[in-house]
C-alpha cells in the first residue's frame, strides 16, 4: 500500500457519492415535482432560503453524515482489490443496514415517487390544455 491516506479519502468519498447521487435525484425531482404541482406562483425570499437549506440539507447534509457513520460500521479501513482500486469496507450488521447501506435504495424510491408523481402532473396539464383548445376551437 503506497498510499493509505489516499485510499482512506477515497473510501469514504466513494461511501458519500452513492448517498450523494441518490440525493441528488431527490432534490432534483422535489423540484421537478413543485413546479409541475404549481402550487405558488411567486416565492418569497424566506420561501427560496428554506428550499434552498433543505436541498442543501438532503444533498450534502446526509452524504456527510453517512460518511461520518461509515466509520462506526466499517470492520477494517479499506480493501484493495487488483484493477479496481481502494474498497470501502461495511462490516455487515443490522446498524450497517441503517447507517450506510439503506441510504440510496431509499433515496432513490423517493426520487421515482416525486418523478412519478410530477409526470401525472405534467399529463394532467397536457390534458387540460388540450381541452382548453379545443373548446376555443383553435
Amino acid at each position: 500500500d503506497i498510499a493509505p491516506i489516499w485510499c482512506d479519502i477515497t473510501t469514504k468519498l466513494r461511501v458519500g457519492a452513492d448517498v450523494g447521487n441518490a440525493a441528488a435525484s431527490v432534490c432534483l425531482m422535489r423540484q421537478l415535482e413543485s413546479i409541475a404541482a404549481a402550487r405558488q406562483i411567486h416565492f418569497s425570499p424566506s420561501d427560496r432560503r428554506r428550499q434552498r437549506m433543505i436541498d442543501l440539507g438532503v444533498g450534502l447534509g446526509l452524504p456527510t453524515l453517512v460518511m461520518i457513520l461509515h466509520v462506526v460500521v466499517q470492520g477494517h479501513r479499506y480493501d484493495i482489490l487488483q484493477r479496481v482500486g481502494c474498497i470501502a469496507t461495511v462490516y455487515w450488521s443490522y446498524p450497517a443496514l441503517f447507517f450506510v447501506t439503506i441510504w440510496p435504495p431509499f433515496l432513490l424510491t423517493l426520487a421515482a415517487a416525486y418523478g412519478a408523481l410530477a409526470l401525472r402532473l405534467f399529463l394532467a396539464r397536457r390534458y387540460q390544455f388540450a381541452k382548453l383548445l379545443e373548446s376555443s376551437k383553435s
